[in-house]
């Protein structure tokens, strides 16, 4: 990729940030023959992308501050990712235990109308009312199920506490590999001629209109003159613009942070269900099931560093108390928890509760000189791709492209079905295998199989589901560079709650011959990252 951008691309975006944000604009840039290119100091992903609750959902909590165009556009952004997703987003039962029949609807009101910006305990009122809206805002390509009330002790999951008056149930969407989902856009787009994303570079803002870009494996640099220059640092914006020579107060950063936890009788008793609850304050929290684990969060900590990625005790004991909470008869403990997850969101600035802040995204705009420099702040998940239409139309109209193409309705390259018998006559490999494969990569599978059954492969020490093969295949293939890529960012191997160092180790091993590198960076990747609590949690 870097000989590309050295030799044959003078691009006339740079877009600043591998988030989901950049991702997506450069994939719709790529679509309409804009000559593009993203960087990232860091890796493609590595912020609050992926450090998220894994959920594609359209806000409902959104409601009570009156945010109804997020709302709706994140309701059809939702839809939009069920179906043309499909193999990596799925629907996913969310259910609510509620305490109260009216209790905290005044406080409530008082906030739909602008005259409170506090919330009250949830009532059962409140939230039937404000799924009839949710609803119909995801009325545009339905795509779920209506909701469900439970007023009968006899029909509640079982454990929940006796203050439970009521259960309602609704429909949101789950993203199963929202790393995956970014790399099947990143894939696509760069296999454009004129667009090209490098991750672990420097760069500088060397001249008016100049930014010269470093390869820190190579030590080799290149100017680029961009037309526009797109910032989509997410929490690192302001930092960003200020090497840019602008002095911006665009961002707010708000860390959030999840507990990765492998717990048998709570996954079994959760069902493949996600858990949305009070943690007795007022503050709703999720729990909810990834492959073998659960995913609990999040928590809302200001902070000013667009590289804080600790997790606190008092996190790690607020999350286990609230989840404690929930069922009178499961307890959970410490050692419980397996890795932790911590990003940062780039909330638009703003004053008063974190809590309470707009989730919604806003296009800035500066110049550097006599470059343009567009800021996408803010924003979630599930509506990266209207963020990123957005972006893209301003930048179109700038460079006076006409739009050829869109991404609504889109299907993802992953996205459809494959005959799995046949792809594992074909490749070799057993059918549970190819099956295996289906499920990570969706059609997609059939490269990744294919490479896996061109020489003999062998599992993963203690991983069993990943092989040698299928790890070289994304070091080439998505771009993997450290150790702590490759188990954070290509593979879910974290959320099987079993890694050891002997895994990382035989992962690094095999990285460090695909990457012409020697035993002792292998050691050394594998003694970081046994180290990083985000990977291996020792209660630290």
């Amino acid at each position: 990729m870097w000989e590309k951008l050295r030799t044959t691309l003078a691009p006339e975006v740079l877009i600043i940030g591998g988030g989901v944000n950049g991702i997506g604009l450069l994939r719709d840039l790529a679509l309409n023959n804009v000559s593009a290119t993203l960087i990232d100091s860091g890796d493609f992903c590595s912020g609050a992308s992926s450090a998220s609750s894994r959920m594609a959902h359209g806000g409902l909590r959104y409601l009570e501050g009156r945010e109804f165009d997020l709302v709706r556009e994140s309701a059809r952004e939702r839809n939009m990712l069920l179906h043309d997703a499909a193999h990596l987003v799925k629907p996913l039962e969310v259910v609510v235990p509620v305490r109260h029949w009216i209790k905290g609807l005044p406080r409530t009101a008082l906030r739909f109308f602008g005259l409170s910006d506090k919330s009250g305990p949830l009532s059962f009122v409140a939230l039937k009312s404000g799924l009839l809206a949710y609803e119909r805002f995801g009325a545009i390509r339905r795509a779920l199920p209506h909701h469900n009330v439970a007023i009968r002790r006899s029909q509640f999951p079982a454990g929940l506490p006796r203050p439970v008056r009521s259960v309602i149930s609704y429909y949101d969407g789950q993203i199963v590999g929202p790393e995956a989902l970014m790399f099947e856009m990143l894939s696509s787009a760069v296999q454009q001629e004129n667009v090209a994303a490098i991750n672990h570079i420097s760069w500088r803002y060397s001249a008016p209109g100049k930014v010269e870009i470093t390869n820190t494996q190579c030590n080799d640099s290149v100017v680029l003159t961009p037309k526009i220059i797109v910032n989509a640092a997410g929490s690192a914006i302001d930092k960003v613009n200020q090497q840019l020579g602008l002095e911006t107060h665009y961002v707010r950063g708000v860390k959030g942070a999840h507990l990765v936890l492998r717990h048998p009788a709570l996954q079994q008793r959760m069902a493949g269900r996600s858990f949305y609850f009070d943690d007795g304050h007022g503050r709703m929290v999720v729990s909810l099931p990834v492959e073998e684990v659960i995913l609990i969060g999040t928590t809302e900590v200001e902070t000013e560093d667009p590289g804080d990625r600790q997790v606190s005790s008092s996190e790690v004991d607020y999350l286990l108390n609230a989840l404690n909470s929930l069922f009178d008869d499961i307890r959970i403990q410490p050692e419980h928890i397996v890795a932790v997850t911590s990003g940062i969101r780039p909330l638009q600035a703003s004053e008063g509760s974190a809590t309470q802040a707009a989730r919604d995204h806003a296009l800035q705009q500066n110049r550097a000189g006599e470059t343009p420099v567009l800021s996408l702040v803010g924003g979630k998940w599930t509506t990266f791709r209207a963020f990123a239409e957005l972006a893209a139309n301003t930048v179109l109209q700038q460079l006076k492209h006409p739009r050829q193409m869109t991404t609504l309705g889109l299907s993802y390259p992953g996205a459809g079905e494959l005959n799995l018998t046949e792809l594992a006559d074909s490749c070799g490999l057993p059918l549970a295998r190819v099956r295996q494969l289906y499920t990570r990569y969706g059609t997609l599978a059939k490269e990744v199989a294919d490479f896996c059954g061109l020489q003999t492969d062998r599992p993963l020490t203690q991983a069993e589901s990943y092989s040698q093969r299928e790890i070289i295949w994304l070091t080439q293939r998505r771009m993997a560079l450290s150790l702590e890529d490759m188990i954070l960012r290509r593979t879910n191997i974290v959320m099987t709650g079993q890694l050891t160092e002997t895994t990382l180790a035989d992962i690094a091993r095999v990285m460090a011959q695909t990457l012409g590198y020697d035993e002792s960076w292998a050691e050394t990747q594998t003694t970081n990252c046994a180290a990083d609590p985000r990977i291996i949690w020792n209660g630290r």
